[in-house]
């Protein structure tokens, strides 16, 4: 249903945008781990995942993901937010 007020609609605005960016930046995390070990080691895609699974386990798809929190999410919330409140 619709807003009744634009303060509700601004809110539910936050709360979409926010688990927009928290959502994309948690699904994404994994392949920015990969990528980055492959920088580290120029190894090829297969070789790097082998590898991160036989260190880590399948742990490795969570590492570094409280970083990666902070620096996505927060940027993608706020330009979703700020393009949906403009919008309205």
């Amino acid at each position: 249903p619709p807003a009744s007020t634009p303060e509700q609609g601004l809110w539910r605005s936050a709360c979409k945008s926010a688990a927009a960016g928290l959502s994309g930046a948690a699904l994404t995390n994994p392949f920015d781990v990969i990528r980055n070990e492959m920088f580290k080691t120029n190894r090829s895609l297969s070789d790097t995942v082998i590898d991160l699974y036989n260190a880590e386990g399948f742990g490795f798809v969570s590492r570094g993901l409280g970083k990666n929190l902070v620096a996505v999410s927060i940027p993608i919330t706020c330009t979703i937010f700020f393009t949906d409140a403009l919008i309205q």
